[in-house]
């Protein structure tokens, strides 16, 4: 069986998300959906709303076959590790051979031609590219110029919006690992479902304002039970932890280019970590920036983790979260066919990290955040408690 590929964190699920695995079935004609989801932080550089495992079921509820986690390093490192691991990780099941993802633009076309240029970077952008810095621009801002000027078309927005960007990173993650996957794009239109402004209301205790325009009746309950057992999740939670760290000499590897000594010289003056960040935003460091960065001193993975993993050959496991029932066939191939070792139970963690090297480091990793997340949510476990966690089924 053959499905349609998705790279998503449904933080939370809501109505967009259900109209465009309506318009992925209707545009590949695939009636599976595979999505690789980000486990407990988020690509921005945050903790998501609620952990993955909530998030699981909110995502097979709502139509997704099977959920497989991208692991923790690659998602709090930027979105080229982001998209690329994503798509290793769909491409290593053996079943998914098309993958969609929203855009502004809509425009496959353009959105490949410049992943390929990114991925190939042929003379013209490089030339460019060196006149731009040259010049005094930022390596962002020479890079979209670059990528702008190689381009036969650049409709608006197509470098400037969030989900082109990723989509960009998509292409350009088929194109250096050689995947024959097929890339679809649908639609993502203005006015539509925001995640952002459903967790501001959620966190704001006005959960009651999220209508089913928004997010589904279900969802909306897996949300609250979620406040119930613990709380939702936010990235102050992490203060003192991120404080603690920067008392420690091990953490100083975790910053690069001197950032850790203004992190250390105005952290003392305020006691959320928001705030300790807004203080140390700059031009050059964007605050996205500035949360993944927090984010890996919290937990504690710097760029030797990272550069290890790569020469490694990336991620290195798939791990199943859940999946329907009706969907077992499909896990079943998926264990036939794929390409990097799957993690569905107990024993397979067992036999993974008793194995060492990158994989058992990063499951290790996994699970460290993992406890981490648990201990600031407030929920109850011992140590490790991901390691008993058993898959969701629906």
């Amino acid at each position: 069986m053959r499905a349609a590929g998705v790279i998503a964190e449904f933080n939370p699920f809501h109505t967009g998300h259900t109209d465009h695995l309506h318009h992925t079935r209707k545009i590949t004609g695939r009636k599976a959906i595979v999505a690789v989801m980000s486990g407990n932080f988020v690509q921005r550089g945050e903790p998501a709303l609620v952990d993955k495992w909530r998030r699981t079921k909110m995502a097979l509820i709502s139509g997704i076959d099977i959920v497989i986690e991208l692991p923790l390093p690659f998602v709090i490192a930027g979105a080229d590790y982001f998209a690329r691991a994503g798509v290793k990780l769909l491409a290593s099941t053996g079943i998914v051979d098309v993958i969609s993802f929203g855009s502004e633009c809509g425009n496959i076309g353009v959105i490949r031609e410049a992943g390929n240029i990114l991925a190939t970077e042929p003379p013209e952008f490089k030339e460019r590219l060196k006149a731009e810095l040259k010049a005094g621009k930022s390596f962002a801002g020479a890079h979209k110029t670059a990528l702008s000027y190689c381009l036969r078309d650049v409709p608006d927005g197509l470098l400037s919006m969030p989900n082109n960007g990723l989509a960009i990173e998509y292409c350009k993650a088929l194109e250096l690992i050689g995947s024959p996957m097929e890339a679809v794009t649908t639609h993502r239109a203005s006015g539509g479902p925001s995640a952002t402004k459903i967790r501001k209301s959620i966190l704001m205790g006005k959960a009651n304002e999220v209508n089913c325009d928004l997010v589904e009746p279900e969802i909306l309950e897996i949300l609250l039970e979620a406040n119930i057992e613990g709380k939702f999740a936010e990235l102050d939670d992490f203060s003192q932890a991120f404080k603690f760290m920067l008392c420690h000499e091990s953490c100083k590897g975790l910053f690069s280019e001197g950032i850790d000594n203004r992190f250390r010289r105005l952290s003392g003056n305020y006691s959320r970590l928001t705030h300790i960040l807004s203080s140390v935003k700059t031009k050059r460091y964007t605050l996205t920036r500035l949360q993944r960065i927090a984010l890996s001193v919290v937990l504690g993975i710097d760029k030797c983790d990272m550069d290890f993993f790569e020469t490694q050959g990336g991620v290195q496991y798939i791990r199943v979260l859940g999946f329907r029932k009706e969907s077992a066939d499909l896990l079943g191939d998926i264990s036939k066919k794929a390409s990097l070792p799957i993690i569905t139970h107990g024993a397979e963690i067992d036999k993974l990290l008793y194995t060492g090297g990158a994989a058992a480091k990063m499951l290790a990793k996994e699970f460290e955040a993992g406890d981490i997340y648990r201990l600031a949510t407030g929920v109850k476990g011992g140590f490790r408690s991901e390691r008993r966690q058993g898959l969701v089924i629906v």
